[in-house]
């Protein structure tokens, strides 16, 4: 199932009942049938993997949702699907969230309320972060005790954190929008000082979801490779092709290398944001006699940080 993203470890579930009902018709009832599978494929001491299980497919489900698709700037059209061919071509369709509203001088007016078009999804957002604290644990707790695959566990924690960097991008994005409507109300009472202080907040946490994406995304990496060969534009004198068939549309061939599994928040233009961002608070800082200031959000860079800043 890599063809979808997937790791193939986080099938084994269904090729083993699946397989088993095929095989014996009248088999015991979905229920039973997985019980029996975490004994057999963890040990004897696996604690919890109904739920285990249960959280990871809810926690994949709100990743898939908590992001809404539009027609694709980013790919070429497609002439069809594995069942059917189009009479004309169709757009892709990418992920995509509602775009942070960039201050305006001279007062740091937003022109639209963020917020107000994302209630649901950062209500739902806190809920599986606390649904994601359980499910960390049981992995952890099982990584301690089950008697075998282990790696399938590694495996699983790999994507629960994918799961929860999510969440915390959610989560900061919407601490962005409430620094964007600080600055605002502080520009409104003519207190500079503290306005600008809210846009460099409001910058120095696009600069946290950068670093948080590319740890989770590099421990990843390191995960599945462990088992894969790596995914790399050239190799051994030879360079990859990357032109694929427009009748399907998986989402690993999206990229050449690893980061089809944070192909969305490449294409979320946080680095845009904060450069025009940037450029107003500079703007606004000189206006009102206070210092400037570089920085620059490297929004497609990927490496895993070094060093984590004090405070982040």
């Amino acid at each position: 199932m890599a063809d979808v993203g997937l790791h193939p470890e986080t099938m084994w579930l269904g090729y083993a009942t699946g397989s088993a009902s095929a095989w014996h018709p009248g088999s015991p009832d979905p229920q039973e049938s997985m019980s029996s599978f975490y004994t057999l494929f963890y040990g004897p001491n696996a604690t919890r993997m109904d739920r285990l299980y249960q959280l990871m497919s809810e926690q994949g489900q709100f990743w898939k949702e908590s992001w809404e698709t539009k027609p694709s700037a980013a790919r070429t059209p497609l002439w069809g699907d594995w069942n059917i061919i189009y009479p004309a071509p169709r757009p892709s369709h990418d992920q995509t969230l509602p775009l942070l509203p960039i201050p305006a001088p001279p007062l740091l007016t937003r022109g639209y309320d963020w917020a107000s078009l994302n209630t649901r999804r950062l209500g739902m957002a806190g809920k599986f972060l606390a649904d994601n604290d359980d499910l960390l644990g049981l992995i952890h707790a099982n990584m301690r005790q089950v008697e075998f695959h282990h790696y399938n566990l590694e495996v699983y924690l790999a994507i629960a954190q994918l799961f929860r960097q999510n969440l915390y991008m959610l989560r900061d994005l919407d601490e962005i929008d409430n620094a964007l409507k600080s600055a605002e109300r502080l520009a409104g009472q003519a207190d500079s000082e503290r306005a600008v202080a809210s846009l460099d907040h409001a910058l120095d946490l696009a600069e946290r979801i950068r670093r948080q994406r590319n740890e989770i995304f590099q421990d990843a990496v390191t995960t599945w490779y462990k088992s894969w060969y790596p995914r790399v534009p050239e190799a051994n004198g030879r360079v990859f092709l990357d032109k694929v068939d427009d009748a399907k549309d998986h989402l690993p061939v999206r990229t050449v290398d690893m980061t089809y599994l944070i192909y969305r928040e490449l294409l979320y233009p946080l680095g845009d944001w904060a450069e025009k961002t940037l450029a107003v608070r500079n703007q606004y800082a000189e206006a009102n006699h206070l210092p400037g200031r570089d920085f620059n959000l490297d929004w497609k860079n990927t490496a895993k940080p070094e060093t984590q800043p004090a405070g982040q």
